[in-house]
């Protein structure tokens, strides 16, 4: 009994569910969510990655290439024709389109066991891509322009900051301690969301339905399906698991802060939903449910 309780406790999905359930009923922190989002988001990044080696080796650099494929081509066409289906929030789906993957992805690929120097080689890469890629994109289809001081401070923020950080707790932290860390940090962090935004997830019930069930495909069913797949080719887990997670996640966070400056706080609900499953594929991915 008191294993299986130690187990659920050390549990990311434990953590998340938490988060979710008492965000929902309590409205999140009262103030300040974004910035405690944030430096949890920074210590999450910093502990995951302070045992990792900054070598980049031939296996890694392909690797960029197909979470580019993955992420840029694959996640941003299925993204493009789901907005273009479903017509309301149109300017929300093109930003999230091409929006990063979210650096989270750092940190939960190491919780999962995923591949995290991988993850954090090509995180790094599609934030520099991104740099070009998003507001030459959403001003060519939207003729909107986008300010890159938010992803330039992305990238200082919550990369550059907690690779510096990592160096200087290199070896001194052991990895069960690590993913504990990580698992208080995301608390945190979906709490702070979740609690910001539940009262514009009941706006427009009918629409945000047919985008419920959208996003879960996205999310869900195309991050399962390169997992199996991997899996079906015989790849060891962690790269399965990064294949997932670049095939589904894009930097939501980010998204909505676009969204909402450029065209109104209603373009943000997309991402508020992908948000949503998002955590949801973390809970099956942990349960092995998928």
């Amino acid at each position: 009994m008191l294993y299986m309780l130690g187990g659920i406790i050390r549990s990311f999905s434990f953590y998340v569910t938490l988060a979710i359930i008492l965000a929902l009923l309590t409205g999140g922190f009262p103030a300040h969510g974004s910035t405690i989002a944030t430096i949890a988001l920074i210590l999450a990044m910093t502990f995951s990655i302070s045992n990792i080696p900054f070598k980049i080796e031939r296996d890694d650099a392909r690797e960029l290439l197909l979470a580019f494929l993955l992420n840029y081509i694959m996640l941003s066409s299925i993204i493009l024709a789901m907005g273009a289906a479903v017509g309301k929030y149109w300017e929300g789906f093109v930003v999230m389109a091409f929006a990063p993957p979210a650096i989270a992805v750092v940190p939960l690929s190491a919780i999962l066991g995923g591949n995290r120097k991988q993850s954090l080689f090509s995180v790094l890469f599609l934030y520099i891509a991104a740099l070009p890629i998003l507001p030459l994109m959403v001003y060519a289809i939207l003729g909107k322009e986008v300010n890159v001081e938010v992803l330039v401070k992305n990238i200082l923020l919550l990369i550059a900051l907690p690779l510096f950080l990592s160096r200087l707790i290199k070896g001194k932290i052991d990895a069960e301690k690590t993913k504990m860390v990580s698992n208080i940090c995301f608390f945190f962090i979906v709490f702070a969301i979740v609690g910001e935004n539940r009262q514009f997830l009941l706006e427009d019930i009918s629409t945000i339905l047919i985008i419920s069930i959208m996003m879960a495909a996205r999310t869900i069913g195309t991050g399962g399906i390169f997992k199996k797949m991997g899996e079906i080719r015989g790849l060891k887990r962690e790269k399965s698991i990064n294949y997932a997670l670049f095939a589904s996640f894009k930097n939501e966070g980010l998204v909505m802060i676009l969204a909402a400056s450029l065209f109104g706080y209603g373009e943000a609900i997309p991402a508020m939903i992908a948000l949503i499953f998002e955590l949801i594929f973390i809970f099956l991915l942990e349960s092995k449910l998928i």
